[in-house]
């Protein structure tokens, strides 16, 4: 609504979608494309269905109906694109799971990924799950942390997990505002 408004567009009609009312939104959707009417599936934080719900009614929409893609500002292709480790290839794991255990499950598994891995965090999370990278990969792996990518307080880090941490922690008395995408690099690297 605030890009809409932004620029002067009135008279759209805005239907949210997430993960509690994708099954039901599909039907209210598939009705109006039915009806000869012209949609855009959008997110008001980076790209519809990376790390974000959709993925759902992309598929419900594409049994049906033609879904084309417009290029976007994506925090993955961003991030990577300013990234000083080599992410020639790399591996997206998307956001970790909230709860530690989980977590620090999923980064053992990865823990021999020879890849760069990439992932999305939220600020609540950021230090709790630095905290796990450092216990399951080592204080010395590298790692680039990208914040608030293309809005004002745009923010980069990088260097060892230690070094970025203390970076982090001097620099926010309180909690990082802001989504973050964090590659690690490779134990190959």
């Amino acid at each position: 609504m605030k890009l809409l408004s932004h620029y002067e567009i009135s008279g759209k009609k805005l239907i949210s979608c997430n993960d509690d009312n994708e099954a039901h939104r599909l039907n209210q959707v598939l009705a109006l494309l039915d009806a000869g009417e012209d949609l855009a599936f959008v997110s008001d934080a980076g790209t519809p269905t990376i790390s974000d719900p959709g993925y759902r009614l992309i598929a419900g929409v594409s049994e049906q109906h033609t879904v084309v893609p417009v290029p976007g500002a994506s925090a993955l292709t961003a991030a990577l694109s300013a990234c000083p480790i080599n992410t020639e290839r790399f591996v997206f794991e998307g956001f970790l799971p909230h709860g530690p255990k989980q977590r620090r499950r999923v980064l053992r598994e990865l823990v021999t990924e020879q890849r760069p891995i990439v992932f999305f965090e939220s600020p609540h999370r950021l230090m709790k799950t630095l905290t796990d990278i450092s216990a399951i990969f080592g204080d010395d792996v590298e790692i680039f942390i990208a914040r608030e990518l293309t809005k004002k307080f745009e923010q980069f880090y990088h260097g060892t997990i230690s070094v970025v941490r203390e970076q982090l922690s001097e620099q926010f008395a309180s909690e990082v505002q802001g989504e973050l995408v964090l590659v690690l690099s490779s134990s190959a690297s």
